[in-house]
């Protein structure tokens, strides 16, 4: 379990260096911006490519 919860972070944290965007302020704003009842959509909003879409 815990190998494919690492898998998933390196992979998004990667996600933030391909997009080109720093992967600690990404986190932070992910933190900051998800909550228990956050939809699908919502969350998918949060990933790194939506996350530079918004901040350009």
């Amino acid at each position: 379990m815990g190998a494919s919860d690492n898998a998933i972070f390196y992979s998004l944290i990667e996600s933030c260096d391909l997009v080109g965007i720093n992967p600690l302020k990404w986190l932070n704003f992910v933190l900051d911006n998800l909550y228990d009842d956050s939809s699908q959509e919502e969350i998918r909003k949060l990933l790194p490519y939506y996350y530079k879409k918004t901040r350009e």
